[in-house]
């Protein structure tokens, strides 16, 4: 699905957990989702009517720490994400692979608790160090913009969780195969109440304090050079 297409999507949120369900959600922009930080495994699916663009299974500790495994359509790519956090937000690993029409993959590697990643695409596979100043937030595995996180729901849940822990975070592109300091508020805006937009690329994507809650619409913007002016994605469908 072209980009400009994304803001049609309808998600559909079900949510498993260890100690309550809130069973079938309706379709809609908002998640059915637990208190926030109750512990539990919860199932995310996020469609567009009946087609499935992304799938993310989630593990909350009671210690705030969590994990998420998810598969995502993103334009001509198949993703899939493997990710922990730690209780402070950091992402502590990482293991997500990107496949093409063509059958063409992309993985990248990032172990931030050990300072290295590894990416292993057409030109071969490196491990490489790189610093644990700042948490880690990856994008360079589906699009052409650098340093732009992907538009996928763990993604996104990754860089909220990375701006909420610090003012700066470090992108790491696995095209590139580096990383660069950048500023929360270029990655990140407020909405209303607690509503943030996580911003992948020409992408915003919608979230709360509990979970991302919609997959974004195009902003007629650059990466990385946002205004807060123009990220209040249009309004699709009602709460």
């Amino acid at each position: 699905m072209k980009t400009q297409h994304i803001s049609a999507l309808v998600l559909s949120a079900l949510v498993v957990s260890l100690s309550a369900g809130c069973g079938n959600a309706a379709s809609s922009r908002e998640a059915c989702v637990e208190a926030p930080g109750l512990a539990g495994d919860h199932v995310y699916v996020f469609s567009a009517g009946s087609v499935s663009q992304a799938r993310v299974e989630r593990t909350v500790r009671s210690d705030g720490s969590e994990t998420l495994s998810g598969v995502s359509r993103v334009a001509s790519f198949e993703v899939k994400e493997y990710a922990e956090l730690g209780p402070d937000g950091r992402l502590v690993y990482a293991d997500v692979l990107a496949t093409n029409a063509s059958g063409e993959t992309r993985r990248l590697i990032a172990d931030a608790q050990h300072g290295a990643f590894y990416v292993q695409d057409a030109h071969g596979g490196r491990w490489k160090g790189m610093a644990s100043d700042a948490p880690w937030v990856y994008a360079g595995l589906a699009g052409d913009a650098a340093f732009a996180p992907l538009p996928t729901p763990v993604s996104a849940w990754v860089t909220l969780r990375a701006t909420s822990a610090s003012p700066d975070v470090r992108v790491l592109d696995a095209t590139l195969r580096e990383g660069r300091i950048v500023a929360q508020d270029q990655l990140v805006a407020e909405g209303e109440g607690d509503e943030r937009f996580v911003i992948a690329g020409d992408v915003v994507l919608s979230a709360n304090g509990e979970f991302v809650t919609g997959l974004g619409e195009a902003a007629a913007v650059e990466p990385l050079r946002i205004a807060s002016a123009s990220l209040r994605p249009r309004r699709v469908a009602q709460r």
